[in-house]
């Protein structure tokens, strides 16, 4: 062998000392993979001193990073003899190789002969013999149990030591160093290395995972996979064509390409590969942490992407690889189960045999189709082959639902923690699918809420409609032969009839007021004024009003209950005021009466609470009424009020004008 050859051998084994020097530092955790390491770091620096200067591989610094090298493997057993409690003679075989290895060190910087009385010789054979001798003892005295974890590093450190044994004894004899064994030691120990990294792996209490996410493991062996196919499908063409056959690389090449590309679109193929990898690389089968987030993703995507029933059962399909699912809901007054919704499966309202099949597989939790001794039959009937039927446990309503999945596209067992990644997401998709249900409910809710409030303002109209009816008619047995009488008679009942029929088609508008509705304050205050029957004084500033952005309707319902309050409350034949003013974005209606007044706490706890009054005949809806028709179109109605004083009521009315702006 030349030295150009034995510095390739020795740069190669360099190398890849350091691979697996990172690999082990990267797979392992704890003091025996950092020893471990170590070892490996620092036979690839006596590789690399060797690869540099490999005409001298046994001297210089060659020979001082040689005993360097032996003093770690020495190192690394004594700390494995440690953890198992051989203790007692550890110290003194530490001391032994520390001493020997100051021996060697001096004598290693010179190159001698290797004559056994040398001391450049004996202490590097010496050194050897005690690795030998350690990493023997080591795995016989090892326990039973611990033999597992001890051999591989027992077998490497021992077999790189006996090598150097044979080395040095075969220089003894030849009183020179075979250049043969020098090329296969390096040779050897590239083939030892990693040997030293899977036991790293092998050391159970300090194993972790790669810190590397699953996605980077799965794209990487995806394209080593990819490219391993494509090279042997270059390799075949190459093949063919030296053999005459001219077409065979382009066919082979895009065949092997529509292949590839069949195989990448199989989500059966990318299961499988994902269970292979998860099952060799990692300790846990699934990444909880991912697995999560996927879920939340799922679950919080738009409606118009996916349906809220589709989310639900996707969010759990996902982690278990299934194609396919069926959402079941449980009414929580009957509890009996109905359909929720469907995921490439077929839609069926459940049965009662399939609905008592459903409550007793859930009643320990998720079930899988093949722990139970006759498997789903109604189930699978009606929804086809469903391999695990999930639990949506909540933490207040309790069983809310369940989903039922197809096979996986990959088979794969169903380990403990499967089952509790399910358990967990089932919990998650509970509460998506409650939180849903209870938004329809109060969807439902306001809706009932808001026709039960216009129900409340036209009954309350219809009240005063009918309060007035009642004063026509009992004024009509005194004054029924006067024309007049006659004529206010006839144009009160029109409008009482027409006040009537709009207010019944309220009950059925959406919204209270049309969108771009206007209104001139001055005409319809002069008119409420006059049908009041008391005495009004209508004051305003003389200037054209401009229109406010409220429907007529609506003004006339908001002033005319506050009207009739201020009447009920002015003392008898008392005049009211009202009074019409601008401001900059708006105009102030304001209803004055010279009654007892209200204390500011009857002003600010029980004035505007629907339904409470204090008058005998009172609805307690009025003046609630006026505040909502005017905060509705973007007002208000303020109050004035001392007790013995009166009280003022204050309408802020937007203009049209600035609203359209």
């Amino acid at each position: 062998m030349s030295p150009d050859s034995t510095g390739w051998f020795h740069a190669g084994a360099a190398l890849l000392c350091l691979a697996w020097a990172v690999l082990t530092l990267m797979l392992g955790r704890g003091r025996t993979a950092a020893l471990l390491a170590a070892c490996l770091l620092v036979t690839a620096l006596w590789a690399a001193v060797v690869a540099l200067m490999p005409a001298e591989p046994l001297a210089g610094a060659g020979g001082v990073f040689e005993v360097l090298r032996s003093l770690s493997w020495l190192a690394m057993l004594l700390l494995v003899c440690h953890r198992l409690g051989a203790r007692r003679w550890v110290a003194w075989l530490g001391l032994a190789g520390a001493v020997l290895a100051l021996a060697a060190l001096w004598p290693a910087l010179a190159r001698s002969l290797p004559l056994l009385g040398s001391l450049g010789f004996l202490p590097r054979l010496a050194l050897s013999l005690l690795v030998v001798l350690t990493a023997e003892n080591l795995y016989r005295n090892a326990p039973e149990a611990a033999r597992w974890h001890v051999v591989l590093p027992c077998i490497a450190l021992g077999g790189l030591a006996g090598f150097d044994l044979l080395l040095y004894a075969d220089g003894a004899l030849s009183r020179a160093y075979s250049p043969a064994l020098l090329d296969a030691r390096a040779a050897l120990t590239a083939v030892a290395a990693p040997l030293l990294a899977i036991a790293a792996l092998r050391d159970r209490r300090a194993r972790r995972e790669p810190p590397v996410s699953r996605q980077f493991v799965f794209h990487g062996a995806t394209l080593m996979v990819a490219g391993t196919f494509l090279l042997a499908i270059g390799a075949l063409s190459e093949a063919l064509r030296q053999w005459g056959v001219a077409w065979a690389s382009a066919a082979l090449l895009a065949a092997g390409l529509m292949a590839l590309a069949v195989a990448l679109s199989a989500a059966s193929l990318r299961g499988r590969l994902r269970r292979l990898l998860a099952r060799h690389f990692f300790r846990a089968r699934h990444d909880y942490r991912h697995e999560w987030l996927r879920c939340l993703a799922t679950l919080t995507l738009p409606e118009a992407e996916a349906p809220a029933e589709i989310r639900a059962i996707r969010a759990l399909a996902d982690p278990a690889d299934s194609p396919s699912g069926v959402l079941l809901l449980r009414d929580s007054v009957t509890s009996a189960w109905r359909w929720g919704g469907g995921w490439n499966a077929i839609a069926a309202e459940p049965d009662a045999a399939l609905r008592a099949e459903v409550s007793d597989a859930l009643r320990d939790g998720p079930c899988h189709a093949k722990t139970r001794p006759g498997g789903l039959p109604a189930i699978t009937r009606a929804y086809g082959a469903i391999h695990l039927v999930i639990p949506l446990l909540h933490h207040r309503d309790g069983l809310i639902g369940a989903v039922l999945l197809a096979p996986p596209r990959a088979p794969f067992p169903l380990g403990r923690d499967a089952f509790a990644l399910l358990q967990m997401l089932g919990r998650e998709v509970a509460m998506f699918v409650a939180e849903r249900r209870a938004a329809e409910h109060l969807a439902e809710q306001a809706q009932l809420q808001d026709y039960a409030r216009r129900f409340a303002f036209v009954a309350h109209d219809v009240k005063n409609v009918g309060a007035q009816l009642s004063m026509l008619l009992g004024n009509a047995a005194l004054h029924i032969g006067n024309p007049e009488f006659q004529q206010d008679m006839l144009l009160t009942l029109r409008a009482s009839a027409e006040r009537i029929r709009t207010l019944i088609a309220r009950l059925d508008q959406a919204e209270e007021a049309p969108a771009r509705a206007e209104t001139d304050p001055l005409p319809r205050l002069r008119a409420l004024a006059q049908g009041l029957g008391r005495p009004v004084e209508l004051l305003h500033d003389g200037a054209a009003a401009p229109r406010i952005a409220m429907a007529p309707e609506q003004f006339d319902s908001a002033v005319r209950h506050l009207l009739d309050n201020a009447v009920q409350a002015a003392p008898q034949g008392g005049a009211l005021r009202l009074r019409l003013r601008r401001e900059a974005t708006c105009s102030i209606v304001e209803i004055t009466d010279r009654g007892p007044g209200m204390s500011a706490e009857f002003v600010r706890d029980a004035l505007f609470r629907p339904l409470a009054t204090t008058r005998e005949a009172g609805s307690g809806i009025g003046a609630w009424q006026a505040r909502e028709l005017l905060r509705g179109c973007g007002g208000d109605l303020d109050v004035e009020s001392r007790p013995g004083q009166g009280t003022t009521m204050r309408l802020r009315l937007p203009h049209a004008a600035g609203l359209a702006r």
